[in-house]
């Protein structure tokens, strides 16, 4: 058996047979129509327009270049290098100023800080004897700083020394056992 060898299209061999109607349409001109112009005429760039003549005439000539026409002088005079060498002195022109917390009633302050967590944590390895260091020892600090002045500001801070001054001992000396439960 002979080789046959593969070939890459798989189209009709032939030019198919077109009817007599389509082989009469392709023998006929296409209506002519107006060609859409592809953009200015030739040579448009390097003969001005009849605007550009009008524009022109009523200012004169204008250099096409841009930039400024202003004369640089290529020597340094001697004022020019006196400014140059003295320092520059800026001045601020604004003033800055540390951000200021909103104040609020010393209740309220008193309160949060009773309720913060990262001071109530201090609190209990203070008293479970640990030491604090660094960031943890100022905030400690700061805070029951503060907690003292809003208790002294208050007024808090002398019922809690009345409490504290009554010893319970000595509270039950004082008293009179006889009246209390005799009635006399």
């Amino acid at each position: 058996m002979t080789r046959i060898k593969k070939t890459r299209t798989s189209g009709p061999l032939g030019t198919r047979h077109r009817p007599a109607e389509e082989a009469r349409q392709d023998r006929t001109r296409a209506p002519e129509t107006k060609k859409k112009g592809a953009g200015l005429k030739s040579g448009s760039r390097h003969s001005p327009s009849a605007e550009d003549k009008q524009k022109q005439s009523g200012k004169g000539s204008k250099d096409p270049r841009h930039g400024s026409k202003k004369p640089i002088a290529l020597i340094v005079t001697e004022a020019e290098q006196k400014l140059m060498a003295q320092p520059k002195q800026f001045k601020p022109v604004v003033q800055l100023s540390k951000a200021k917390e909103p104040e609020m009633p010393p209740e309220q302050e008193l309160a949060l800080l009773e309720n913060d967590e990262k001071l109530l944590e201090l609190l209990d390895l203070v008293d479970k004897g640990e030491i604090l260091t660094g960031k943890d020892a100022k905030y400690f600090n700061a805070k029951t700083a503060r907690h003292a002045e809003l208790v002294a500001l208050l007024g808090l801070d002398q019922e809690n020394e009345a409490e504290e001054d009554e010893d319970p001992l000595a509270k039950l000396e004082r008293t009179d056992w006889r009246k209390e439960f005799l009635g006399e």
